[in-house]
């Protein structure tokens, strides 16, 4: 029971200087997590490209029957979406869309860059084009949306798909990146520059087995502490009180033995 408590004291008191070491080195490990969020800003501002983004939705009806749409209609062509979002990303149609666009890619580099989703229970189909030229990303969409509605009308024999964009019925052209993100990416490094500087400072004092106390020796060594010797220059008794060494004064054995008594005692 003595054991376990006295293993507590100590496991306390490390936890305070662990603790205390942090707060003193507070100042150095901001400045590394500023350093590292800083970095971070500018290497994802210079050496990362811009990806712009556009979206233009599509809706498909499959109907079975001339006339009013029914039920079975909507139903039939919402369990259809899965068809018509791999029927998007085909080859036929990419590469339609690069030899009508005159591109200098191969299908599977634009196949890359078109993403197709659908809403939950929806015949909506979302058609997203990420390019690092905003301009590109909008001409890729209309082009995609518009080969991939001839070409769904086509194979799957469905009604004419209605294509949805802007005003004009065009995917808008994007003005700001979605990524980099700086400000995320200025975050989290500086975070980990926060966490990386007060690892170090930790494992620093963790590691230092050095004795520089005289709490120390009584702790680590299990002695009491008899006397303490200065270390500065200026307790110095060879040196006068102008910094220079004297000379021809020597010590008494007398008063040599009557030093040690008193620095024993």
């Amino acid at each position: 029971m003595g054991n376990e408590r006295k293993n507590n004291d100590e496991v306390e008191i490390d936890l305070r200087q662990i603790f205390s070491v942090i707060f003193s080195k507070i100042v150095v490990i901001i400045i590394v997590g500023l350093i590292f969020g800083v970095a971070a800003l500018i290497g994802s501002k210079l050496f990362i490209k811009p990806t712009y983004q556009t979206k233009i939705s599509m809706i498909v009806l499959n109907r079975q029957s001339q006339g009013t749409t029914t039920y079975n209609d909507l139903q039939s062509s919402t369990q259809l979406t899965q068809d018509y979002m791999v029927l998007i990303k085909h080859r036929a149609v990419t590469g339609k869309v690069i030899s009508e666009l005159n591109l200098d890619m191969t299908n599977e580099k634009l196949s890359k860059m078109i993403s197709v989703s659908t809403q939950s229970n929806t015949r909506i189909l979302d058609v997203v084009v990420s390019s690092h030229d905003p301009y590109q990303a909008k001409q890729i969409a209309d082009k995609v949306a518009q080969v991939a509605a001839d070409y769904i009308v086509e194979t799957m024999q469905t009604e004419k798909v209605t294509i949805m964009g802007d005003e004009r019925g065009e995917a808008p052209l994007p003005t700001k990146p979605v990524s980099p993100n700086l400000k995320r990416n200025g975050a989290i490094a500086a975070i980990l520059g926060l966490l990386l500087a007060t690892a170090v400072v930790v494992i620093r004092f963790v590691m230092n087995d050095r004795i520089n106390t005289s709490e120390d020796v009584e702790k680590y060594l299990g002695l009491s502490t008899l006397a303490l010797i200065p270390m500065s220059e200026d307790l110095d008794d060879s040196k006068d009180s102008s910094g220079s060494k004297k000379k021809g004064k020597k010590k008494s054995g007398k008063s040599s033995g009557h030093s040690s008594k008193k620095g024993a005692k």
